[in-house]
Parts: structure tokens; C-alpha cells; sequence
């Protein structure tokens, strides 16, 4: 009796193994987020690495948005277009002509993707001081890129202010190499990072620095998993393999919901409703990590050193830097109204001015409306980035018309 009960258990096991195996090789082509082994050397098609060189590969940055780019997303409030100057910023209807006084650096927030042209922070800015703030955000930047494009760019600016607007996420970014690692799937986004020893900053040049090295990225993953602490901590934890129910039980808080939200959507038919549920689960797990990295005394310590890095390469140059802090919607989820990131913006604020949107967008009674959604996870609104611009106008103003009155004296 025993043994057959025994063995029952065991069929039952290895019927569960059966099905999760089944159901996973079904849902990863619909949800890259989704890893197995494979991924740990996913192959890089030369047509997408040709693809990515001609739309936005940059040997020293990663990636960058080239001059005269446009195009459009599609987002819950129908399609919107955006397009680059010949300068890689992001066009500022109704300022092109005029002198750049403050220039904007940072990630998708600062370039404000799922929004239009004329409906971004540095437009409202813009239009709200008088002047031309200059909108040079890229997707998906860490604080870490987005300094190393304005001391690329620092030569030709003639700005007198210099924003830097990130997510809390960025101290996330800052700590990778490679951003698959990260974000699952992202296999082009190798990128430039800094680690922080005894003599200070030192800058790791990417793994990928011209685009045929794509093709040999394998020949050099010693050095890109001892760059990225993700690859141990994060990534391979997620991997899904037999057995699968262990790993399913340990990472449940993160693996359930998303296999929950898929197998539910997809048999009701609601594959785009499935994949944003699941994607949401993936944005708070981030979340998480980025809040277990604001905990990390040495994690602050770089953020810190390279924030001391944008003061001073501003200070340098005569330029005022202000650094910004936009906070993405699952930075708000938090029931007990803390931020992870609290205690590094305190921090940050002895050394320069900050501006954290976190409490306000907080207060707002209509939290949602602050965001656009697009296939990328929300991000703000037209009223989210006006009341971006609200809250940057006094203090990028002030700084403004102490540089003026230095300059008249």
C-alpha cells in the first residue's frame, strides 16, 4: 500500500513537472520575461544587430538616439509621434531656435516616451521659464550613461542648467553590464559601467564596442558575468528548468502571478490584457530589487560617487546641475507611503539641488492618469509631465536668474 501510494505521489510530481515544462514552452515566444537555459547564450541575429546599428548602436554609450530619428508607439491613448533634431534631442515645438539655457539628461522619463512632442516635462519647462530646455533622454539610461552623454556633449552645450532626470530604477541600471541580466530578452544592451574601488570611479568600457564583437559575445562572458552582479543574483535564480516546482515555489511571488496572468488571458483570448498584467508583476519585482540596492550601503556609495561626479563636471564647466528623481508607477505601490530610495535623495540633496517627484505624484488623487501605458510599462502622461514641470519651474528658475544677476554684476 505504501509503495503504491508512494509512487502515486511521484506520478502526480512528475505529471506537475510535465505540465509546467509544457505550459512554459507555450507562454516564453508570447512573454521573453519568461527564461530557461537557453538564455544564458541566446543567440543575436545579424539582421537585428543590423537593425539596431542603423537605428541607434553607439560604440562608447551603448546606445544613443541618432540625429533626425522619428517615429511613433502605440499607447492606451491611441498612437503618438516623436522626433530628434539634428543634435539627438528631442524636438521642442516652438524653441528650436533658441538658445539651449537648460539641458535635460536622463532616461525614457526625460525623453518622455507614449507622449507627443509638445506634451513632454522639458516642453512644459520650456514653456513655462521662457526658454529652450534642451531634451537629450534616452531609453532605458542609467544615471551612469546619461553623465557620460553630457560630459560627451558638455563642449558644444550652452546651457546654464543641467537637469538629470531618472527613475529611482537607476541604481539598478548602474550596476549592470549587460541589461539581459535585467530586463530578460534586452540581448543588445551591453553598456559602459562604473564600479567604485579605493582610487574612486573607474569606468568598464561595454563588452560590445564595435558591431561585430555581437557575434563573439560569448568569448567574453567571464568578464561580462564578473561585471554584472545580476547574472548570479538575479538572473540565474530565475532560470526555469526541471525541476521546475522548486524553482516555481521559491520565486513564486514573482513566477506565479506571471504564469496566472498568461494562462488566464490567453485562453480568454486577451493576449495584450495578459502580457501587461504579467509585465506588471515583472515592474514590482524590479521594484523589489531596486529597493533591496537602496538598502546596500555600497550599492548608495556608487550612486553617490557619481552623483558627486555630475556636480562637479557641471560646477567644472559653470553650469548648475539638479538632479531629478521621477518616480515609475510601482515605485507608488508601496501601501505604507515609503520610498525605498528616501534616504539616497536626503543624501544626494548635501551635495546639489533635488527634486523628488515621489511625494507629490503620491498626493495625486488620480494616481493612473499620471501615466501612459505602452508595451513598455507606463510612463507619465501629458499631466504627468506638467506637473513634472510645475515642480522643476522654481528651482531651475531661481538658478537661472542667479546666473543672470552673476553675469549682469
Amino acid at each position: 500500500m505504501r509503495a503504491r501510494h508512494l509512487a502515486a505521489l511521484a506520478a502526480g510530481y512528475l505529471a506537475a513537472e510535465y505540465g509546467v515544462s509544457v505550459l512554459v514552452k507555450r507562454l516564453k515566444p508570447v512573454f521573453p520575461w519568461l527564461i530557461t537555459p537557453a538564455d544564458l547564450t541566446p543567440p543575436i541575429p545579424p539582421g537585428l544587430v543590423e537593425r539596431h546599428v542603423a537605428k541607434s548602436f553607439d560604440p562608447e554609450l551603448g546606445w544613443c538616439r541618432r540625429p533626425g530619428e522619428h517615429g511613433d508607439e502605440a499607447t492606451d491613448r491611441g498612437r503618438v509621434g516623436y522626433a530628434v533634431d539634428q543634435h539627438g534631442r528631442r524636438r521642442n515645438p516652438g524653441f528650436e531656435q533658441d538658445p539651449a539655457l537648460v539641458a535635460c539628461f536622463g532616461d525614457s522619463f526625460t525623453f518622455c516616451r507614449l507622449v507627443a512632442d509638445d506634451q513632454t516635462w522639458p516642453h512644459h519647462l520650456s514653456r513655462a521659464l521662457g526658454v529652450n530646455a534642451a531634451n537629450y533622454g534616452v531609453g532605458n539610461y542609467g544615471l551612469d550613461q546619461a553623465l557620460l552623454r553630457l560630459e560627451r556633449e558638455l563642449p558644444h552645450l550652452e546651457s546654464r542648467v543641467v537637469v538629470m532626470g531618472v527613475v529611482p530604477e537607476t541604481i539598478a541600471r548602474v550596476h549592470s553590464y549587460w541589461k539581459h541580466y535585467f530586463e530578460y530578452g534586452n540581448v543588445l544592451a551591453f553598456k559602459p559601467r562604473f564600479t567604485l574601488g579605493p582610487e574612486g570611479l573607474r569606468l568598464h568600457a561595454g563588452a560590445v564596442r564595435e558591431p561585430g564583437q555581437y557575434a563573439t559575445y560569448r568569448q567574453r562572458l567571464a568578464e561580462i558575468t564578473a561585471l554584472d552582479p545580476f547574472h548570479a543574483g538575479k538572473f540565474r535564480p530565475d532560470l526555469l528548468h526541471f525541476p521546475y516546482l522548486p524553482k516555481l515555489v521559491r520565486r513564486a511571488r514573482r513566477h506565479l502571478p506571471v504564469l496566472a496572468h498568461l494562462t488566464a488571458g490567453l485562453a480568454r483570448g486577451r493576449r495584450e490584457e495578459a502580457v501587461r498584467a504579467a509585465f506588471g508583476v515583472v515592474l514590482r519585482d524590479n521594484a523589489r530589487w531596486t529597493a533591496r540596492l537602496y538598502a546596500d550601503p555600497q550599492a548608495r556609495r556608487l550612486m553617490r560617487a557619481l552623483v558627486e561626479r555630475f556636480a562637479a563636471v557641471c560646477r567644472d564647466a559653470g553650469r548648475h546641475p539638479v538632479l531629478l528623481i521621477i518616480p515609475q508607477l510601482a515605485d507608488l505601490e508601496r501601501g505604507d507611503g515609503a520610498t525605498a530610495h528616501h534616504r539616497f535623495a536626503a543624501e544626494a540633496a548635501g551635495i546639489l539641488p533635488v527634486v523628488d517627484l515621489t511625494g507629490r505624484f503620491r498626493r495625486e488623487p488620480d494616481r493612473a492618469g499620471l501615466f501612459s501605458y505602452g508595451r513598455l510599462g507606463p510612463h507619465c502622461s501629458d499631466r504627468g509631465n506638467a506637473l513634472v514641470a510645475e515642480e522643476l519651474r522654481p528651482v531651475v528658475g531661481a538658478l537661472l536668474h542667479s546666473d543672470a544677476e552673476s553675469h549682469a554684476g
